[in-house]
């Protein structure tokens, strides 16, 4: 094989290669994973009382039975 057919051949081989690998990036696809850490029921429990709305109910109670020492 001369140098003219050997670097022909040469080009043949990595056109073929690089279209593969092109085609080949083409078609993948990106994905994304998360985890998250499962939340006991205390915690789930803590997060589902609004402190504002509690604060507002302690109020409207004090307003209607008096305040009232609680270790009675």
């Amino acid at each position: 094989m001369d140098q003219k057919t050997f670097l022909k051949e040469m080009a043949k081989h990595a056109q073929r290669n690089t279209n593969n690998a092109k085609r080949k990036d083409l078609n993948q696809k990106k994905i994304q994973i998360k985890t998250f850490k499962s939340k006991d029921y205390y915690d789930r429990l803590t997060d589902s009382i609004d402190i504002n709305s509690l604060e507002l109910y302690a109020e409207m109670m004090r307003d209607r039975y008096g305040v009232k020492d609680i270790d009675d």
